[in-house]
């Protein structure tokens, strides 16, 4: 069960991170609004950066986890072989 749960973890990483990718490539919706442009931009900006750091973070924890409940399983069965 954890296996899946790590896998899940790298997945839902991997989403967040693809949509903070997207979010700086995608169409503009917003036009021309004057000052609130500015405050947009801010906005996007902060939103983009926050959603590839976090999506990042969260499939490397995925992915260490992974990593060392694989890790754990080669040495029980190492055990059990002694």
């Amino acid at each position: 069960m954890s296996l899946v749960n790590n896998i899940i973890k790298m997945f839902i990483g991997v989403i967040v991170l693809v949509i903070g990718i997207v979010w700086y490539t995608g169409p503009s919706m917003y036009g021309y609004l004057g000052y609130w442009n500015n405050l947009i931009d801010l906005l996007k900006a902060t939103i983009g950066l926050f959603l590839l750091f976090v999506g990042l973070i969260v499939a490397w924890m995925g992915y260490d986890d992974y990593k060392m409940d694989r890790e754990m399983e080669t040495e029980a069965t190492t055990e059990e072989q002694k």
